[in-house]
C-alpha cells in the first residue's frame, strides 16, 4: 500500500474569538506561528519514508489554512526529491479553468517526473463560496464545466470552450506539463452525498473518503459507486481514504488522540455549518445536507465511538490492524494520514508521525491492497436522485 501524508495548518485556538464575533483583537497564536509548526512536520514527511504529501483548500476561517494547495504543493516540490504531491482537494467552482489547468501543468514540470495526484471537491461551506463571489447553488455547474475544460487543456495544445458558465476563445497552456495527456489519470472526486457520488462516478472520476463515514457506508458507498462505473463500461475503482492518526507506544497515550480528533470534528462543525453559515435549505445542489449528521451540534460518544473503527489513532499494533480491516471492508488503493490537527501540540504531532513512520509505515507498505468482490457493485445502484 501507497502512504501519503497530509501537511496543513489549522489555529484551534482562534475558535473561541471566531464564535464571539471578536474582531478587535487579534488571535492569541498568530498564524504564522502555526503555519511555522506544519512546515517543521512537513519536512519529516520524506525523510520518514511516506510516499506522498498532501495538502487541501480553505479560504478566511482558522480551519486547515491553505488557500492556494499549488502554491503550498510548489513549495514541497523544491524542498523534496522523491515523494508525489497531491491535493484532498482542490475545490474546483473557486477557481478560474484556465488559471487551474496553467497551475497544475507547471506543477506538474516542477515536479520533475514525479506525479500530482489530483483529488477534487466542490467545496460546501457559504462564507467561501461568498468571499469568492461564486454562486453556491450553481457549484455542479461549475464543477463539471471546468473538469470538462481541464480535459480539454490536458489532451489538446489549442483549445476552446462554449459552455453555459465559461468562454473560451482558442487558449494554450504553457508551459506544456511533461505529463501531457495523463494530468487527469486517477483523479478523485470527494463527496459526502448520493447524489454528488452518482455524479463522480458518471463523469469517470474516483474516489476519496475525508469525512470518515462509519466503515459499513464506506463499504456500501464503494460498491455503489463501481455498479455506476460498470453499468458506463468503466473499470471499477479502488478508493483513497484521508484518515486523522494519532500514533502512541501505549492504549492510555493513543486516547488523548481521541481527544484531538473529537476537537477536530467540531472544528470542522464550526467552519463548515455553524460560522458565518448561511444553512443548506433551498440551496440547489445541497438538498441532502439538510440530512446530513454533521448538522447535529453534539459530536457525542456513540458517536465517537463509531470513528474509533474508521479513524488510525491507537498504537503501532491497533493502527496496522485498523488500516488492513478498512483495505478488506473497501478495497483501499491509497492511504492518507492526517497528523496534525486541532489543539494537538506540535510536539507531540512530530512524536506520533515518528512513532508511525518507524513502526506502521513498513507494515502498511508491505500490505497488498487487492480489490475485493464485495467492491464489484453487485450491491443496488444510489437511489437518490442526483439533484
Amino acid at each position: 500500500m501507497q502512504v501519503g501524508a497530509m501537511c496543513t495548518s489549522y489555529n484551534h485556538a482562534d475558535w473561541e474569538r471566531l464564535m464571539a464575533g471578536d474582531y478587535s483583537r487579534p488571535p492569541t497564536v498568530p498564524d504564522p506561528e502555526m503555519m511555522d509548526n506544519a512546515l517543521r512536520l512537513g519536512d519529516q514527511i520524506e525523510p520518514l519514508g511516506f510516499d506522498s504529501l498532501w495538502t487541501t483548500e480553505h479560504y478566511g476561517s482558522a480551519y486547515s489554512m491553505q488557500p492556494n494547495p499549488m502554491q503550498w504543493l510548489a513549495f514541497w516540490a523544491g524542498r523534496t526529491e522523491r515523494i508525489d504531491m497531491g491535493t484532498a482537494v482542490v475545490v474546483v467552482p473557486w477557481w478560474n479553468p484556465v488559471r487551474l489547468a496553467h497551475e497544475i501543468s507547471m506543477l506538474d514540470v516542477m515536479l520533475r517526473g514525479r506525479r500530482l495526484l489530483l483529488g477534487l471537491g466542490r467545496g460546501i461551506s457559504s462564507h467561501e463560496y461568498a468571499s469568492l463571489g461564486v454562486p453556491r447553488e450553481k457549484s455542479r455547474e461549475y464543477f463539471y464545466e471546468i473538469l470538462d475544460i481541464l480535459r480539454l487543456a490536458d489532451s489538446r495544445e489549442r483549445f476552446s470552450y462554449d459552455g453555459e458558465i465559461f468562454q473560451i476563445p482558442p487558449t494554450t497552456i504553457r508551459p506544456q506539463p511533461r505529463h501531457k495527456g495523463k494530468l487527469l489519470e486517477g483523479a478523485r472526486a470527494a463527496f459526502t452525498t448520493q447524489g454528488s457520488a452518482k455524479l463522480a462516478a458518471e463523469a469517470g472520476l474516483g474516489q476519496m473518503f475525508v469525512a470518515g463515514q462509519p466503515l459499513s457506508e464506506m463499504r456500501t458507498q464503494v460498491g455503489q459507486f463501481n455498479r455506476i462505473r460498470r453499468e458506463r463500461g468503466m473499470q471499477p475503482d479502488q478508493p483513497t481514504a484521508m484518515l486523522w492518526m494519532y500514533c502512541a507506544e501505549t492504549e492510555e497515550e493513543a486516547e488523548e488522540g481521541y481527544a484531538y480528533y473529537q476537537a477536530q470534528q467540531l472544528d470542522a462543525r464550526n467552519h463548515y455549518f455553524v460560522w458565518n453559515a448561511a444553512g443548506f435549505e433551498g440551496v440547489k445542489g445541497y438538498e441532502e445536507y439538510k440530512l446530513n449528521p454533521k448538522d447535529d451540534l453534539d459530536f457525542g460518544a456513540a458517536s465517537l465511538w463509531e470513528h474509533r473503527h474508521t479513524q488510525l489513532i491507537g498504537t503501532p499494533e491497533q493502527i496496522v490492524k485498523k488500516a488492513q480491516n478498512i483495505q478488506e471492508a473497501v478495497s483501499l488503493g491509497y492511504l492518507v494520514v492526517h497528523a496534525y490537527y486541532a489543539d494537538m501540540p506540535v510536539e507531540k504531532a512530530e512524536r506520533s508521525l515518528r512513532l508511525f513512520g518507524k513502526e506502521v509505515l513498513p507494515a502498511l507498505h508491505e500490505m497488498e491492497t487487492p480489490l475485493h468482490p464485495h467492491s464489484l457493485g453487485a450491491e443496488e445502484p444510489l437511489d437518490s436522485p442526483a439533484s
